[in-house]
């Protein structure tokens, strides 16, 4: 995957051409300087929303469908702890090597490692070593 399929707006996001979706590109740990667990993700996507974070106010935890469109095995970036992940390096270094999606099913919910590239479920109040990529818009096309 080619960094130039991102747009760099300079404000923290990054467009994906061949999908639509807005990335922040640092993860809810790098930006609040701690790990959070799910519901705290979606608490802060809504802050993000009523501070229109961009210019928008429709930030949220990224879906399993979503995050899986910027998942290459052909990218390394370093997360925190030392650990290669598969994004492409238009993302911030020193994130996490895992995301929270919003898939939730009672007290569990999805989570994507993006080292391995595989989701399992763990308890959604878990906090650590946890953080979410939050995202904006709906997939038009592409992957």
């Amino acid at each position: 995957m080619s960094d130039s399929r991102f747009i760099d707006h300079g404000n923290d996001t990054v467009t994906d051409t061949t999908t639509g979706l807005t990335w922040l590109k640092k993860d809810t740990r790098q930006m609040l300087g701690r790990w959070r667990n799910l519901e705290q993700c979606k608490e802060y996507a809504e802050q993000l929303n009523q501070e229109k974070f961009a210019g928008f106010d429709d930030w949220r935890v990224c879906r399993l469908e979503d995050i899986k469109t910027i998942y290459d095995k052909n990218s390394q970036l370093k997360a925190k702890g030392g650990d290669m992940i598969h994004l492409p390096s238009v993302f911030e270094p020193d994130c996490a090597d895992v995301t929270w999606t919003d898939t939730v099913n009672g007290d569990r919910a999805m989570m994507y490692n993006l080292i391995k590239g595989r989701s399992n479920w763990i308890n959604k109040l878990g906090e650590g070593p946890f953080a979410a990529r939050l995202v904006r818009g709906e997939r038009e096309h592409g992957e």
